[in-house]
């Protein structure tokens, strides 16, 4: 088969839609299909330091990387704010064409809607792919009109439902469901990456169930693998015995639910003073959470700026955690991320209640946190999926008083219900407590990322809805 994946992001920067990107692409290749990734010419694409771009997207199956260096595929030194020409990539396994983009913050999207407009449609017209993948858009009907200027049926993939998370106006909000209404109506297939957002989806827009393939993220289980513990702390500079880590990655946005983790904190070093907090990532929130931990008198370090700002300090080592009870690490390199993970006792995913329990998404950090054979603490949010990830088997219900009933023990971690400190305190306290069970359960949560989590599972159930679309055609 042969598709082109259209997708508005930014891949010199590695986050949770452009790891999704890259990580199908991958596995579509691998199995036989033509993979061409259509994303914006971003003007970090030409200045940035790609070495990580290298690792992600070269890096062969047996461990060792394409010698092909960066300058042999980006161009360095734009000055304009506009680049004029479409740029294309071949990388080992799949191509990548982007597109030209005005590097002006406010019109980058509006831009790429009307770029790819013309873009796709010329390429496609040239390479006559089997189906147009589209990345959900906002404000634009464009995978229609590519489709009925190619007549080349399309997809889309909603990783969320935007009428649930955009807080905009009236009349914005009304553009926003008239052209989602648009595209999702004449899409072949829709894909969602939970079963709430294709009920959303259903509700809102009247869209035929039969049209709407709830389809999960998956995780690199190659990367994230379980490693040595001990190896993993001394890679980090952290004493390998004498403390308990308790640790969360991801990015800062408000639905990420760290407050509730760092509300936990505070009372679990009432009773367990060794343990500590590493927080991996940046985002939006960085200094709001970061400012909220002191607040609640917790011991903070802050390895470097928690926002978007490009910084060049290092990740590594951490300073001695004899002088923080709580670490921010800010952005990490990506090879990093399952050394951090792996080094925990327990990883955490403590989303609220609210948006993530009307269409939520796939949690990719509980995946990747399982990949590495780690046990999880986790809110119990059927937007997120939660209850199905975790396992509930013939659950425990633990807890005492007000937090009875509110805490399960499943699988592979523990469930809690979403927006509740004293819960969630009371989830890791159980785990704390329980070494040989937090083993297992990591054990448990690998097997589990080894049969239902992978990339290669994910393509083959895309491609299984690709299938149907091409025979309905």
């Amino acid at each position: 088969m042969r598709l082109f994946y259209i997708n508005y992001a930014d891949l010199s920067v590695a986050y949770g839609a452009t790891v999704c990107i890259v990580e199908l692409a991958k596995a579509l290749t691998k199995q036989g299909h033509e993979v061409t990734v259509i994303v914006p010419k971003f003007r970090a694409t030409d200045n940035r330091t790609t070495d990580h771009r290298t690792t992600d997207y070269r890096t062969m199956d047996n461990g060792t990387t394409d010698k092909r260096t960066a300058e042999n595929s980006f161009p360095q030194n734009h000055a304009s704010r506009f680049t004029h020409h479409a740029t294309r990539i071949t990388h080992y396994d799949f191509e990548v064409v982007y597109i030209p983009n005005w590097d002006i913050r406010f019109l980058r999207k509006i831009w790429f809607y009307l770029a790819s407009a013309v873009w796709v449609t010329l390429l496609a017209l040239r390479k006559r792919p089997d189906i147009l993948y589209w990345g959900e858009m906002t404000y634009t009907i464009t995978p229609y009109l590519v489709s009925k200027l190619t007549g080349i049926p399309y997809a889309i993939i909603a990783h969320g439902f935007a009428p649930d998370e955009l807080r905009v106006s009236k009349w914005r909000m009304a553009i926003v469901k008239w052209c989602q209404k648009v595209y999702f109506g004449n899409a072949s297939v829709v894909i969602t990456v939970t079963p709430k957002i294709a009920e959303r989806i259903h509700e809102v827009y009247g869209i035929p169930k039969e049209k709407l393939v709830p389809i999960e993220n998956g995780v690199n289980l190659e990367r994230f693998k379980p490693m040595d513990k001990f190896e993993a702390r001394r890679r980090l500079g952290l004493p390998e015995t004498g403390y308990t880590y308790i640790g969360w990655v991801g990015y800062f946005f408000p639905w990420s639910g760290v407050e509730t983790l760092l509300e936990a904190a505070k009372k679990i070093l009432a009773e367990f003073p060794n343990a500590r907090f590493i927080i991996v990532g940046h985002g939006i929130w960085g200094t709001h959470l970061s400012d909220f931990a002191q607040t609640l008198g917790l011991k903070v370090h802050l390895m470097k700026p928690l926002n978007n700002a490009p910084s060049n300090l290092p990740s590594t080592p951490l300073p001695d955690p004899a002088n923080w009870q709580v670490c921010f690490t800010g952005e990490v390199a990506n090879e990093l991320v399952p050394v951090f993970i792996n080094s925990w006792d327990i990883a955490t995913a403590p989303y609220p209640g609210g948006r993530n329990e009307k269409s939520g998404g796939s949690s990719m950090k509980i995946r990747e946190y399982f990949g590495c054979g780690v046990p999880v603490v986790t809110t119990d949010v059927a937007g997120i999926g939660t209850r199905w990830l975790i396992g509930e088997g013939e659950a425990e219900k633990l807890g005492n008083g007000e937090t009875e009933n509110r805490v399960r023990i499943g699988e592979r971690g523990v469930l809690t219900v979403p927006d509740d400190a004293d819960a969630f305190a009371e989830g890791l306290l159980f785990l704390i407590r329980n070494d040989s069970l937090r083993e297992q359960m990591g054990k448990n949560a690998r097997k589990f990322a080894e049969t239902h989590c992978s990339w290669d599972e994910v393509a083959r159930q895309t491609v299984k809805a690709f299938e149907g679309v091409n025979r309905n055609a």
